[in-house]
């Protein structure tokens, strides 16, 4: 008998710790995993009413949006980011920099008139008009998942309705292209070199590559602009978008575990981008309108055994070789090299002249075009001051980078 309610006993705590089990699993609404949940964005308090912006209130918020929480049928930490566009069909959009956990979302003063200018594309008009603009909140869950068990999250980014504002911008200055930028702030790729994820200036070109600029007017007078990162990536290569050397705080990752699907701009950790497949992709980074695309593209390369460096530094008749970033289908070069003098130079491929490149200006020793550009084949000689330099070549757009250490 003593046995018997042994047994029952033990029957008994199972069947509890059975349910107990059952009762931790989330239970997560279906429009949630499809894509199709939507929730419920509240009108502002102010109506019939035109904002204006002025570059003096940057730092203050010109209102704040309230919602419901998406039904996800779970409770959720949940990050909302504002979306602006001029239609109300939402057809062409700018993503507000500034992310927010909590259902009172503030509207930055400046992320709202970087976004009116993103989507006037560049070209405000001046002096400004008050502009009917249609906003709507995107919102994002990082951590749901089917069962304890998983690691990637199933809930897909959700949207609100868009309500309408009317809003008269600030005149800001129209974008320029690289060229004529006052100043630019550049973007680094980091993981797909040697893989120690070297995030200093001494993993230049080993650990760390630029992002190339992108050709036409995309950046503004913060030095924000459009940055491109073409290259063949493996589908078992885990790799970020960094801003500063030598800092985590401004990066771009996947939300959510690793992946390309949800890109976040992050101050500090997330997940590593990782392409499904193996092949060329372009890397896309707008950090005027603060977003991130990453898509296949299908391009063969000519490949290169060697590329060098050659100038009036080395009479102009042997090259300094550089060093590929990437073991297989490497189109990324660099070199450390110290330059004792003032000198003109130019990238060629194989050590000879037929395919050779330069800058896009008409006349060699352009100083504009010193740090870096994108160089076209044929083009006139770059000009470098003395110095010791990490000197980076992508030979698919032609995109250089002297980096002065």
């Amino acid at each position: 008998m003593k046995k018997l309610n042994i047994l029952l006993f033990g029957l008994f705590l199972l069947a509890a710790f059975s349910a107990c089990q059952k009762d931790e699993m989330l239970t997560i609404n279906p429009l949630a995993e499809s894509g199709d949940l939507t929730f419920h964005l509240n009108q502002t308090r102010y109506t019939n009413y035109t904002y204006i912006l002025e570059e003096a209130n940057n730092d203050l918020s010109m209102d704040a949006l309230t919602c419901d929480q998406p039904d996800y049928g779970f409770t959720a930490a949940v990050t909302y980011y504002i979306q602006a566009s001029f239609t109300e069909d939402m057809a062409e959009y700018s993503e507000l920099a500034t992310s927010i956990q909590g259902e009172t979302v503030a509207i930055n003063t400046k992320d709202m008139n970087k976004a009116m200018l993103a989507l006037y594309q560049g070209t405000m008009p001046n002096p400004t008009v008050a502009k009917d603009v249609y906003v709507r909140l995107k919102a994002i869950v990082s951590t749901a998942t089917p069962t304890p068990l998983d690691s990637v999250p199933i809930v897909k980014p959700v949207y609100s309705n868009v309500v309408k504002l009317n809003i008269l911008p600030y005149f800001m200055e129209d974008l320029v292209s690289y060229d004529n930028a006052k100043k630019i702030i550049p973007w680094y790729v980091i993981g797909l070199g040697d893989g120690a994820w070297k995030n200093e200036v001494a993993g230049l070109g080993v650990s760390v590559f630029p992002m190339s600029v992108a050709p036409g007017n995309w950046f503004d007078s913060e030095g924000n602009g459009k940055f491109i990162f073409t290259s063949y990536i493996k589908a078992d290569q885990g790799f970020k978008l960094i801003r500063d050397l030598g800092s985590w705080d401004a990066q771009w990752g996947n939300g959510g575990g690793d992946g390309i699907n949800n890109p976040v701009f992050k101050d500090g950790g997330s997940g590593n981008f990782k392409v499904p497949e193996s092949g060329y992709y372009n890397v896309i980074l707008n950090s005027v309108t603060n977003e991130v695309k990453i898509e296949k593209v299908e391009i063969t390369p000519t490949a290169y055994t060697k590329m060098g460096l050659i100038g009036a530094m080395t009479d102009w008749a042997s090259d300094v070789e550089m060093a590929p970033f990437q073991a297989d289908n490497n189109h990324l070069w660099y070199v450390e090299y110290k330059f004792g003098t003032d000198s003109q130079c130019k990238f060629r491929a194989n050590g000879g002249w037929d395919v050779n490149w330069g800058t896009p200006s008409a006349n060699d020793g352009d100083p504009l075009y010193s740090i870096f550009g994108l160089g076209v084949q044929g083009g006139k000689n770059m000009i470098e001051t003395a110095g010791t330099y990490m000197v980076m070549f992508n030979d698919i757009d032609g995109f250089y980078y002297f980096y002065k250490k």
